[in-house]
C-alpha cells in the first residue's frame, strides 16, 4: 500500500495513466501474416518437424478464438525463477495465482469461479499437453508441475475452454512440455536464495535420426528432466522439498501419424504453517498458524493446537503415464486417441490425519476436420472424454503428527463422461463465427464407515467403533451451448465476442465434508448441486501497424447458478449453494516499446531497448440474493450472505507494472511491481478485509554466451508485510497466508 505525499486520488490516477499507457496486451505478441490476427508469442521455439499440439498450430487456433486467452512461451519460464505460477502469470489479466506459503502450493482463480479454494485446487482444469491432470472428480494440485519442464503454458478463461473446460467453470491451463525437437542436448540450472531455497534441473532431449519402419519413413525424439528443489521457508513450519522426473519420448511415422508418451513422477514433502489473523501478521508473520484458541470445545477427533504442535503436513508421490496418437488419415483431417493412467498415495495430516490410494484412468477421443465448407475455411472438432476415479481413504486421529483411532473408512467411486463439439467457419475474409457446445456428466457412489470414540480418541491403543455406514450416491449433468465470432476490423486487429454456457460439479471433499447445509452432521455426501454459469465476453485485441504497441481488452459478465461456497457452522468449515451470484469484470494487458537506441545505437539486435508491460484487472464479484442457513447443529437459519455483498477473496483492483531495459551484450534489467490499492472482503458478511498492498520487484539476467545464462531476481524489496492469498471465510478469522519478506534469488544455466 502507498502512503506519504501519495494520496488515494493520486493512486488513481497513476492506476489510469498506466494501464492507458501501456496498451492492453502481452509483450510478447506477434503477428502471423496467413492471420493476419494478433497472436500472443514469446521467443519462438524453432519446430524442425510435425508435432502434436505444435505452437503454431496454437497460434492460429488462438487467432480463431472469440475469447482473451493467453499462451506463455518458453523464454518467459526462463526468465523467471519458475518456482511457482506466480512468476510466470504475474501479468495475466484475470488470472490470479497467489503462493500460500512460498512454494507452488496456491490460491489459483480465474475470473473468481474458484475462490471457495482454502486448500489445494478446483475449478480450474490443468492438463498436460491436454492430457487431464488430476483426480475424475476435478480436484487437483499444482506440486507435481515443474515449469522448467515446459516449454509453453496455454491459459483457457471460463467457458471459452469448450474442449478442456470439462466440469470446470474457471477454465483450464494445459502445461506443454518440452520435447526431443525443442530442447538442448544438455540443459542444466541451478538456482539458490533466501530461506534455504535451493533448486536444480538436468534435462536431455533429442531427435534421432531418420530410419524405416516397414515402408515408412521415421523419426523418434526423447526429452527427459529430473529436478529437485527445497526450502527451509519463510513462515515457521513451511519447509518445503519436491522431487520430480518428466519424460516423453515421440515417434513419427511417415509424414500422417505420429504418438507420443508422458512419464511423470513426483515425490512431495511439505508442512504447512497455516494462516494467521489480521493481529498475528503484523505481530510476528514469521509464527506458524492455528494459534487462536477456538470458542467452543474442540470436536473428539480433532488436533486443534497450532500447526506446528499437530505437525500439519501434506506427503505423497505420484506416477502417471499418458499417450497421444494422432492419425492424418486425409487431407485436412485427424484423429486422435488419447488415454492416460495415474496413481498417488497421500499422507495428509492436518486437523485429522488423511490417508488415500487414488487410482484415476481416462482419456480423450477428438476429430478435427479443417476442409472448406460452401468454399470458405472452415474447422469442425468433436470429441469424448471419459474418466473414472478409485479412491480409497482413511481418516485418523492427528496425534502430534501420529497415527490415532480410526474416524472414517470411505471408498469412494467417481465416474465421468464428457462429449463436444465446435464449428469455426469463416462467413468472409473478416467474420469468424463459431457454434458449440458440450455435455458432462458425472457420477459419485460411495461407501463411508463412520466410526466414534471407544474411550479416548487419543489413545491408539483404544480401537473406534463403528457407529454407521453409507452409501450414498449422486449424479450431476448438464448440456452447455456456445456462440462466439471474431470479426477482423482490421488486418492489425480484432473484436470478439462470445456467449457460453459452463457447468461444474462438487467435487467428493465437498460431498464428505463435516456438516450438512442444516448443521446436522454429514455422514454420507452433502446435499450439494453443481455450479452453472453464462458468461458474457467482449474484447478488442491488436498492435499498431508497426508493432510498437499490443494490447488485448475484454469485458465479462458471468451470472451464476448455485455457486458453491463455503459454509461455517460449529466453527467448522462445510459447502453450500447459494442461489445466485454475478461475477463481472474488465481485464486489460498491453506492451509498449518506449525507445531503441538510447546508449547502444545500431540496425535490428545490435541496439538497446526500453519496453514496458502492465497487466490490470478489474473484478466485481456479488451475492445476487440472500443466503441463508444454520450455524450451529440444530440451530435456526441465519443471513450468511446479503444480497449486494462481495463474494471474499479477490481485490476488485489489481495492476502489474514493469518496464525492462535489454542492452545488445545479452544483459536486462526490469523492475516490476503488483499492486492492490484496497483492501478486498475475506468473509462473506464482508465485515473483515485483507489490506492492500504494494510490493516491488527487480529481476535481470546476463545470456553471456549462447550456452551460459544468469539470472538474479530481488522481491518484496520494502519487505512488505502483506498476504497475497486469503482463507476465505475461516471461522476465527485466519485468514492471512502469509507472503514472503525481502528476499534474493541467483542462479545460472548452461546448456548445448
Amino acid at each position: 500500500m502507498m502512503n506519504g505525499a501519495l494520496g488515494r486520488g493520486c493512486r488513481w490516477a497513476l492506476l489510469a495513466a498506466a494501464v492507458t499507457c501501456v496498451c492492453m496486451s502481452f509483450p510478447s505478441e506477434v503477428w502471423s501474416a496467413s492471420e493476419e490476427a494478433p497472436l500472443v508469442e514469446v521467443a519462438p521455439v524453432e519446430v524442425r518437424g510435425q508435432r502434436i499440439e505444435n505452437v503454431n498450430d496454437v497460434k492460429k487456433e488462438f487467432a480463431r478464438r472469440p475469447a482473451s486467452n493467453i499462451l506463455i512461451e518458453e523464454k518467459q519460464i526462463t526468465e523467471s525463477r519458475a518456482l511457482n505460477l506466480q512468476d510466470v502469470l504475474q501479468f495475466a489479466p484475470g488470472v490470479r495465482f497467489q503462493s500460500r506459503f512460498g512454494a507452488d502450493e496456491g490460491q489459483f482463480q480465474i475470473r473468481g469461479t474458484s475462490l471457495r479454494n482454502n486448500f489445494h485446487h478446483r475449478g480450474i482444469n490443468i492438463l498436460i499437453n491436454g492430457i487431464f491432470f488430476g483426480d475424475a472428480d476435478g480436484f487437483s494440485d499444482f506440486e507435481s508441475i515443474d515449469l522448467l519442464a515446459y516449454e509453453r503454458i496455454e491459459v483457457y478463461k471460463g467457458a471459452n475452454a469448450l474442449r478442456y473446460g470439462a466440469n470446470a467453470i474457471g477454465g483450464a491451463i494445459n502445461f506443454v512440455p518440452r520435447t526431443g525437437y525443442s530442447a538442448s542436448q544438455l540443459q542444466m540450472r541451478f538456482i539458490g536464495g533466501s530461506f534455504g531455497m535451493v533448486s536444480g534441473q538436468v534435462s536431455s532431449g533429442k531427435v534421432t535420426q531418420p530410419f524405416k519402419v516397414g515402408h515408412m519413413d521415421a523419426t523418434m525424439d526423447y526429452y527427459v528432466s529430473v529436478s529437485a528443489n527445497h526450502q527451509d521457508g519463510f513462515q515457521s513450519n513451511s519447509q518445503q522439498s519436491r522431487e520430480r522426473v518428466n519424460a516423453n519420448i515421440g515417434l513419427q511415422l511417415g509424414s500422417h501419424q505420429e504418438m507420443r508418451t508422458y512419464f511423470l513422477q513426483a515425490n512431495v514433502a511439505e508442512r504447512l504453517p497455516g494462516a494467521l489473523t489480521t493481529a498475528q501478521l503484523f505481530a510476528d508473520r514469521r509464527q506458524a498458524g492455528g494459534q487462536t484458541t477456538p470458542p467452543l470445545p474442540p470436536p473428539f477427533f480433532a488436533c486443534v493446537q497450532n500447526n506446528q504442535t499437530c505437525n500439519w503436513g501434506r506427503y505423497y508421490n505420484l506416477q502417471r503415464i499418458g499417450m497421444a496418437y494422432r492419425n492424418e488419415f486425409a487431407a485436412n483431417q485427424f484423429l486422435e486417441i488419447i488415454p492416460y493412467y495415474s496413481y498417488q498415495y497421500l499422507d495428509h495430516p492436518i486437523f485429522q490425519t488423511i490417508k488415500q490410494d487414488n487410482n484415476n484412468v481416462g482419456g480423450e477421443v477428438r476429430y478435427r476436420n479443417a476442409n472448406h465448407l460452401f468454399g470458405r475455411p472452415n474447422v469442425f472438432v468433436v470429441g469424448v472424454q471419459p474418466r473414472y476415479g478409485d479412491q480409497h481413504q482413511w481418516r485418523l486421529v492427528n496425534i502430534n503428527g501420529n497415527n490415532g483411532a480410526m474416524t472414517q473408512n470411505a471408498h469412494i467411486r467417481t465416474t465421468y463422461f464428457g462429449a463436444y463439439a465446435e464449428d469455426q467457419f469463416d462467413a468472409t475474409e473478416a467474420l469468424t463465427i463459431v457454434l458449440g457446445g458440450r455435455w458432462d456428466y458425472s457420477g459419485r457412489q460411495a461407501n463411508i464407515q463412520n466410526f466414534g470414540p471407544a474411550g479416548n480418541p487419543f489413545d491408539p491403543s483404544i480401537p473406534s467403533v463403528l457407529t454407521n455406514t453409507q452409501q450414498p450416491l449422486q449424479h450431476f449433468d448438464a448440456i452447455n451451448p456456445k456462440l462466439g465470432f471474431v470479426y477482423r476490423t482490421s488486418s492489425h486487429a480484432q473484436l470478439y465476442f462470445n456467449a457460453s454456457r459452463a457447468y461444474e460439479a462438487p467435487l467428493n471433499v465437498e460431498l464428505t465434508s463435516a456438516n450438512n447445509p442444516d448443521g446436522s452432521p454429514n455422514t454420507g455426501f452433502l446435499n450439494l448441486d453443481a455450479q452453472r454459469a453464462w458468461q458474457f465476453e467482449i474484447g478488442h485485441r491488436g498492435k499498431a501497424a508497426n508493432g510498437r504497441y499490443f494490447w488485448d481488452i475484454t469485458a465479462y459478465d458471468l451470472e451464476m447458478q448455485k455457486e458453491i461456497i463455503t459454509n461455517l457452522i460449529n466453527n467448522n468449515n462445510t459447502f453450500r449453494n447459494a442461489n445466485a451470484t454475478r461475477h463481472t469484470g474488465v481485464e486489460a494487458g498491453g506492451a509498449v516499446v518506449v525507445a531503441r537506441g538510447l546508449w547502444a545505437n545500431g540496425p535490428g539486435q545490435e541496439a538497446d531497448q526500453v519496453t514496458m508491460r502492465a497487466a490490470y484487472t478489474w473484478s466485481l464479484f456479488k451475492f445476487t440474493d440472500d443466503v441463508y442457513g444454520a450455524t450451529t447443529t440444530g440451530g435456526p437459519n441465519v443471513l450468511i450472505a446479503r444480497s449486494g455483498n462481495r463474494i471474499a477473496g479477490a481485490p476488485e483492483h489489481s495492476l502489474a507494472y514493469e518496464v525492462r531495459y535489454d542492452h545488445p551484450k545479452g544483459w536486462w534489467v526490469a523492475p516490476n511491481f503488483e499492486w492492490v490499492p484496497s483492501g478486498f472482503y475475506v468473509n462473506y458478511l464482508n465485515t473483515v478485509k485483507n489490506p492492500s498492498y504494494f510490493v516491488l520487484h527487480l529481476k535481470s539476467g546476463w545470456n553471456i554466451t549462447p550456452h551460459l545464462t544468469l539470472y538474479a531476481e530481488a522481491r518484496n524489496l520494502t519487505d512488505k508485510t502483506y498476504a497475497g492469498a486469503v482463507t476465505v471465510n475461516d471461522p476465527l478469522f485466519r485468514y492471512a497466508n502469509v507472503a514472503q519478506g525481502i528476499s534474493g534469488y541467483a542462479g545460472l544455466e548452461y546448456k548445448f
